[in-house]
């Protein structure tokens, strides 16, 4: 009997022995889990951060693209009341030159 009980203490030690070694492996697999969603998390804020700072960009280029076209607008009304203007002064130069 005692000899049976030394093999059942072999086996459990070998046993108990694989289930730590499998623990030991676990843990580390974790840990560099754990690592790699700090890494992606990092990344994610750092893209976050990019997609902001473009959005910001982008909106202030909508706004300076919307003042300069009320800019060409009213450049382009400016010429526009000029050539009036100097029709209106051909059309009075010739009704002057008519009399």
């Amino acid at each position: 009997m005692y000899e049976n009980e030394k093999q059942i203490l072999t086996q459990f030690e070998e046993k108990l022995q694989t289930l730590l070694d499998r623990y030991e492996e676990q843990k580390k697999l974790n840990k560099e889990l754990s690592e790699q969603v700090a890494e992606k998390e990092k990344s994610l804020m750092e893209l976050q951060a990019r997609y902001n700072e473009l959005e910001q960009t982008y909106a202030n280029l909508k706004q300076a693209r919307m003042i300069s076209l009320s800019y060409e607008e009213a450049d382009n009304a400016k010429e526009h009341i000029n050539r009036l203007v100097r029709e209106i002064d051909q059309c009075i130069d010739s009704l002057i030159k008519r009399q």
